[in-house]
């Protein structure tokens, strides 16, 4: 599962960071903009529900 953040979208609200924090690490504005996660099957759940909550819809996960 590899996550991908527009950061011409994203506004730095870290939702994501607060909704699924063991993915979503944080650097304030210098999130990184693609990654791989490392446990798919333990975090989709998650990370799909993170890509729903963002406010500027950023997240792209490709599965």
């Amino acid at each position: 599962m590899r996550i991908r953040i527009d950061k011409n979208l994203c506004n730095g609200c870290e939702t994501c960071v607060s909704s699924c924090p063991d993915v979503f690490m944080s650097w304030g504005m210098y999130l990184k903009a693609d990654f791989d996660v490392a446990d798919p099957e333990k975090y989709r759940q998650a990370v799909r529900e993170a890509a729903g909550l963002c406010p500027q819809k950023a997240i792209s996960i490709d599965e």
